[in-house]
């Protein structure tokens, strides 16, 4: 089944009732931008039935809500990739459904004031506001993740609540006073990310590879690194670690390295 274009042309609802109709089992790769955040992933199908996504660390059902909010970019369906365990029970309709009010409430949204770089803080004192200030047990979640080190973008993947969710969260925990921003550098934002990127999918022993990276491409002061500097170093970090433990297993994990550094630079 040949089926591949680009979203702008053709929506994730057709991709997913045409493979629905047609009965058939694999995967469509789905790339992206939302905003400045690169979306590369998969929606996986067994029998014309979503079956799972994989979108970084996100959950898979946030996963496939998440693709829904790309309005361009390529598609493809592979019909040799399949998924062994389903993990997502939904029906289509239903996540069809959550996913075009995904859409519309991200198309109709303010302009963002947060960015996946974004690093807040706690604000120490708090102004008192005559009130108490009542939170549900997400935005809990996501303020016990802001501690002036985490990105938004980070708090996003770890909360498990996808970028809108976290970002609806914390922009209401900036207007009641309890978070604010601090400014951030290179060493705040970028390294830490790329450290937890690598560890979550290749473990210490390729976080050790990208230490040396960062030292052959010239990089002794993460404070004073330039973007060709890192550029380098993760063009560096790829190739020794596609020799250690193969391109499958590396490929996705660079390509949200690199996405990130886009958007740390695109940011200063």
């Amino acid at each position: 089944m040949a089926l591949a274009g680009d979203l702008s042309e053709f929506s994730l609802t057709d991709i997913i009732q045409l493979i629905e109709l047609s009965n058939k089992s694999g995967a469509v790769h789905l790339q992206g931008k939302r905003g400045t955040q690169e979306i590369d992933g998969w929606l996986y199908f067994r029998d014309g039935r979503i079956i799972g996504a994989r979108l970084g660390s996100l959950p898979p059902l946030e996963a496939a809500y998440t693709f829904f909010t790309l309005t361009s970019g390529p598609f493809r369906f592979h019909e040799d990739v399949l998924l062994d365990k389903p993990t997502i029970t939904q029906s289509n309709n239903m996540i069809i459904m959550e996913g075009i009010m995904r859409q519309e409430a991200l198309a109709h949204a303010p302009e963002p004031v947060l960015s996946s770089t974004t690093i807040l803080r706690l604000v120490p004192n708090p102004a008192s506001t005559g009130s108490e200030i009542s939170l549900e047990a997400d935005e809990w979640r996501v303020l016990t993740m802001v501690n002036g080190k985490n990105t938004v973008g980070y708090i996003a993947q770890r909360s498990g609540l996808g970028e809108a969710r976290t970002c609806e969260i914390l922009n209401r925990l900036l207007e009641s006073g309890l978070v604010e921003k601090r400014d951030s550098n290179l060493t705040d934002s970028l390294f830490p990310e790329l450290e937890r990127i690598v560890l979550e999918a290749l473990g210490p022993a390729a976080r050790a590879l990208l230490v040396e990276a960062y030292v052959r491409a010239g990089i002794h002061d993460q404070d004073t690194a330039t973007p060709e500097q890192v550029t380098t170093a993760l063009s560096l970090f790829e190739a020794s670690a596609m020799r250690s433990f193969g391109e499958a297993r590396v490929r996705e994990p660079v390509a949200q390295m690199k996405s990130f550094t886009e958007q740390v630079f695109r940011a200063m």
